[in-house]
C-alpha cells in the first residue's frame, strides 16, 4: 500500500520541494501551514510519516509532536527547524521525534535517512508480529491426530502449507476446530509473517460487514467521521479468515465474490479501486450445497472459495483423539492456572470416549476447564464430570459401551450406585455444604436434596 505522509510547514518553497521529494519515493503527501489543521488531520487519520517544523504561525512543532504522542509507535516524525538549538532538539527526541533535520534541507541525506527509518519501522513491524505468533503458535507437528481420520486431515494442511495461495473452504460441525486449523494453515505457510485477520460474517449485518471488510472513506454516512481501514487491507500480504461464510448475506455475496476475482476493492463512500494481496481460508457449518438450492447461497461464490476444502470430522467420528486431547488441556490449564493435575482415569476417560460431544473439541475443552476451575483434583475422575454427561455416557445402548480395560470402578455397580457415590464424595469434598456440592456436581440444591433423601445420606 502507498505510504501516506504529512507536511506541516508554512514556507511554501520548502513544503513544495518536500513533497515533490516525495512524490519520487511513491509516498503521497498533504501539506498544512497551521499546525492545530494538521494535528485534526493526523489524528482523523493517522498518517505513516510526519514532516514538522518547529516555528509555525498557530504553534510549534513541538506542540505538534507532543498532540500526536500516542502514534509515535507507528509514525514516523522528522522535526524540522532553521533555529536549532541542543535544547530544542533533545525535547523533540523525546516527544518521539525519528530524526531532527536542519534547514535547508539536504534532499540527498533525507533521502537516506528516510529509507533506512522505513526499513527500521518495517523491522519492527516484523518482529512484534513474531512476537504475537509465538505467543499464539499451534504447532503441526503437535496437532492431534492419533485417528485414521485426523491423520489424513494433517496430511492435506501439510501440503496446503507450503502454498502461498488457493482459497481454502473448512467445513465441519461447530466446535471441531475450524478456526485452529484456519491459523495453523497460515502460520506455518509464506504468508506467516503477514497479519491473520479474522472475520466473524454472522455476526455482521451487510452493512458492517461491507464496512468491516472492505472499510470506509469519512462521510460515507453519519457516523463515519474518520476514514477507517478494511479487514482486507489490514491482512494485506497475509490470511482472511471468513468464519461463519454461509451466514454472508445474499445481497453482499456479489461485490464477495467480485473481491475473491480480482483482489481488488472499493471503501464503502470511495471512488478509487485499491487491490491487496491476500488468501482467503473460509469457514462454515452449514451445507452450502443446499444453501445454493435453496437460493440463499451463489452457486458461483461457493465454486470460488471452494478451491480446495477440508472437511473436519466430529469428536464422535475420532475417539482415539478424545485421551491426548485431553491431555492437552490438562497440560495447557495446568500452565494457565499454575496448578498440578496428573492426568484422568481410565474410567473417566472411557465415559468420555463413549459420550457423544454435539459442542465437539470446544464442548471438550469446557468441561477440562470446568473441572480445573471448581474441583482441581490431583486426578480426574468420573465423579469429577458433569453429571449430565456422565448420564448421557452410561446410558446409551449396551453395544455401544464397552468397559474393557476400565477399573474396577464400574464393576458390578448399577448407575444409581455410581450417583450415590458421586455425590457422597461431593458432599465430604465440601464439608457436607450442599449449596457447594450442588455446584459441583452441575445440579440444583433442590436435586441435591432429593438425592440426598433417595440414597439415605445425610
Amino acid at each position: 500500500m502507498q505510504l501516506r505522509a504529512i507536511i506541516v510547514e508554512d514556507e511554501k518553497l520548502v513544503a513544495w520541494s518536500l513533497g515533490e521529494r516525495l512524490r519520487l519515493m511513491n509516498i503521497e503527501s498533504v501539506i498544512y501551514d497551521s499546525g492545530l489543521k494538521a494535528i485534526e488531520a493526523a489524528l482523523e487519520d493517522q498518517p505513516d510519516i510526519v514532516f514538522v517544523d518547529y516555528k509555525l504561525p498557530d504553534s510549534s512543532g513541538l506542540e505538534v509532536l507532543e498532540s500526536l504522542q500516542k502514534y509515535r509507535d507507528k509514525t514516523l516524525f522528522f522535526f524540522m527547524t532553521a533555529y536549532g538549538t541542543s535544547e530544542i532538539a533533545h525535547r523533540a527526541l523525546e516527544l518521539g521525534a525519528t530524526q531532527y533535520l536542519t534547514k535547508p534541507l539536504n534532499f540527498d541525506e533525507l533521502n537516506v535517512q528516510l529509507t533506512k527509518a522505513l526499513k527500521q519501522r518495517e523491522l519492527n513491524f516484523e518482529l512484534d508480529l513474531l512476537k504475537q505468533q509465538e505467543q499464539k503458535s499451534y504447532q503441526l507437528g503437535s496437532f492431534i491426530s492419533h485417528s485414521e481420520t485426523m491423520s489424513r486431515i494433517v496430511q492435506q494442511i501439510e501440503k496446503l502449507t507450503e502454498l502461498r495461495s488457493g482459497n481454502i473452504l473448512l467445513l465441519g460441525e461447530t466446535g471441531t476446530g475450524k478456526d485452529t486449523v484456519a491459523r495453523l494453515i497460515h502460520e506455518q505457510s509464506p504468508r506467516a509473517k503477514s497479519p491473520f485477520v479474522i472475520v466473524n460474517c454472522a455476526s455482521l449485518s451487510e452493512s458492517l460487514l461491507e464496512s468491516e471488510l472492505f472499510g470506509h472513506e469519512r462521510g460515507a454516512f453519519t457516523d463515519a467521521k474518520v476514514r477507517k481501514l478494511g479487514h482486507v487491507e489490514m491482512a494485506d500480504g497475509g490470511t482472511i479468515f471468513l468464519d461463519e461464510i454461509g451466514e454472508v448475506p445474499i445481497a453482499f455475496q456479489a461485490k464477495l465474490l467480485r473481491f475473491l476475482e480480482t483482489q481488488s476493492f472499493y471503501r464503502v463512500g470511495g471512488t478509487k479501486e485499491l487491490s491487496v494481496d491476500v488468501r482467503i481460508i473460509a469457514a462454515t457449518d452449514r451445507n452450502l450445497e443446499d444453501g445454493i438450492k435453496t437460493g440463499h447461497f451463489r452457486e458461483d461464490l461457493y465454486y470460488r472459495l471452494n478451491v480446495i476444502s477440508l472437511e473436519l470430522p466430529p469428536l464422535r467420528d475420532r475417539a482415539e483423539d478424545i485421551k491426548p486431547l485431553t491431555y492437552r488441556f490438562i497440560e495447557m490449564f495446568c500452565s494457565e492456572l499454575n496448578l498440578s493435575v496428573e492426568g484422568i482415569s481410565d474410567a473417566a476417560c472411557l465415559l468420555l470416549e463413549n459420550y457423544q460431544w454435539p459442542g465437539n473439541i470446544r464442548e471438550l475443552k469446557n468441561v477440562i476447564e470446568r473441572i480445573f476451575l471448581l474441583e482441581r483434583p490431583q486426578l480426574v475422575e468420573p465423579w469429577h464430570l458433569p453429571i449430565s454427561l456422565r448420564n448421557a455416557s452410561m446410558n446409551r445402548s449396551p453395544h455401544e459401551v464397552s468397559l474393557d480395560g476400565a477399573d474396577s470402578f464400574f464393576e458390578g455397580q448399577t448407575l444409581d450406585d455410581i450417583e450415590k457415590y458421586a455425590i457422597d464424595r461431593a458432599l465430604n469434598k465440601v464439608g457436607r455444604n450442599q449449596s457447594q456440592a450442588a455446584r459441583l456436581l452441575d445440579i440444583s440444591r433442590d436435586q441435591i436434596r432429593y438425592k440426598m433423601k433417595k440414597y439415605a445420606l445425610k
